[in-house]
């Protein structure tokens, strides 16, 4: 390719943001060969997007029944800024010199501007994209994602910090023929009903198997639940529900007429905080899943426990203490207690929607008591996860020399990445941040007859 751009995000090198905070930056263009071109403009937005395709049945005008494949689609943009940073948009056609050049782009991302998400049937986007407009050919357009994560304090409700508990049985007809009729109970209970990516979720689970049925396993599931909607018909909304298994663990057998006790935890990967909204097209939430894994010839089907639990981004105060369930009932934990800043790692997840290969990136908090630097944002004072745009210092004003709007006029590009620097004659010498051999002639001028006038003529 004849231009390159490499973007980079201001004091941020994970291209991490909260929603609300300004995004600043570079795109730094370096072109191999002159380029005739209208303008070069800057594009901020984020967008969330959902596509899947079905197959219906419909009743033709003979009657007759017929499969076809329908694809439900939607798009919602939540912001979208232009700025120009070359040129005037629908403005002449002008040269663009070979060479480097540096422009600079910010914005403020709206305080409700929705998590990054990259999913099976959808995504939820943000990206920086430079558009070369081209005059007579196909515009170059050049993107960056970057992450944003919408605030899910968990402190916020007081039902986060209820524990989860259930107790269940289930009877097999297995036993039943052997005249035995006692079931197979479980008995859970966590710490809290609402944990962070990076935290244990302690659990005390306790199996009292009176039945005459093996309990091959007991296994513990955090699932990951995904609601995209689309209405690209119009008529009706149509929904697509998929469910993906996040993190597991396995503790092990229960023999019939036996009973085991379990304390042990999952850990929560980095994966994609929970949905707040209601009307977001992609919603997100999440089930602990508790399974007595049996023989199906046994008949019944294993044992399953249920629980909707809530992945957040701020920890509550004092889960840092958390030992389990049992052992908070004995000793109450500090209330004020925190695991640090969190680090930022990549969503664990390796679904991605159609072409879509960026993984966002997760707050994943040190309950291990390791902490983690890995940029500026992963050193914010709890309870604020990221620096807020008010408390961010405005960038320095960048030097602006006006746009040129005619090929006669000299092409100096808006933001020079070096100094010009004036050589001795004969010499190489430095201008637009580029090297010009001693040998470099420029371009002639059109004839003056030429019917273009000059513009784009080589």
């Amino acid at each position: 390719m004849s231009s390159k751009v490499t973007f980079a995000f201001d004091s941020n090198p994970l291209g991490v943001y909260q929603a609300g905070q300004l995004i600043s930056g570079t795109a730094e263009l370096v072109t191999e060969r002159p380029k005739t071109i209208r303008s070069i403009f800057i594009t901020i937005n984020g967008y969330g997007e959902t596509r899947w395709q079905e197959s219906e049945e419909r009743v033709g005008e003979d009657g007759k029944t017929t499969k076809s494949l329908v694809t439900h689609t939607t798009t919602e943009v939540y912001y979208s800024t232009d700025q120009p940073v070359y040129g005037q948009a629908g403005g002449s056609q002008l040269e663009l010199p070979t060479g480097k050049y540096v422009f600079p782009f910010r914005t403020t991302i709206p305080p409700n501007a929705p998590t990054s998400f990259n999913g099976e049937h959808g995504q939820i986007k943000h990206e920086v994209t430079l558009t070369i407009d081209r005059a007579v050919r196909y515009n170059n357009t050049f993107k960056q994602c970057f992450s944003v994560i919408l605030p899910h304090d968990l402190n916020t409700r007081q039902e986060y910090k209820e524990p989860l508990k259930r107790l269940e049985s289930k009877s097999f007809w297995w036993g039943s023929i052997f005249g035995a009729h006692k079931p197979m109970i479980m008995d859970v209970s966590t710490s809290y009903s609402a944990y962070v990516p990076g935290q244990k979720i302690n659990f005390h689970l306790v199996l009292d198997n009176q039945s005459d049925v093996q309990c091959m396993d007991v296994k513990v599931r955090l699932l990951k639940n995904v609601l995209y909607r689309a209405n690209s018909s119009g008529a009706k909304e149509q929904i697509k529900v998929t469910e993906s298994r996040v993190a597991d663990k396995h503790c092990g057998e229960v023999l019939k007429h036996n009973k085991a006790k379990f304390d042990e935890f999952l850990v929560v990967p980095p994966t994609t905080p929970s949905t707040q909204s209601e009307k977001d097209p992609i919603r997100v939430s999440y089930t602990l899943r508790f399974i007595a894994k049996t023989f199906k010839l046994h008949g019944g089907g294993d044992l399953v426990m249920d629980f909707p639990i809530t992945i957040g981004t701020v920890p509550l105060l004092g889960s840092a203490d958390d030992k389990g369930p049992e052992q908070t009932e004995k000793t109450p934990s500090n209330g004020n207690s925190h695991p640090g800043s969190p680090i930022f790692q990549e969503d664990v997840s390796e679904e991605q929607f159609e072409s879509n290969s960026f993984k966002p990136k997760y707050p994943v908090y040190p309950f291990d008591g390791k902490q983690g630097t890995n940029g500026s944002n992963g050193a914010a004072n709890f309870p604020s996860l990221y620096p807020k745009a008010e408390d961010v210092a405005p960038a320095a004003p960048v030097k602006f020399t006006p746009n040129p709007v005619s090929p006669a006029t000299q092409k100096v590009p808006p933001y020079p990445t070096n100094t010009p620097v004036v050589a001795p004659p004969g010499g190489n010498f430095e201008v637009l941040g580029f090297s010009i051999p001693p040998d470099y002639k420029p371009t002639p001028s059109a004839p003056a007859d030429a019917p273009t006038g000059g513009i784009g003529w080589k």
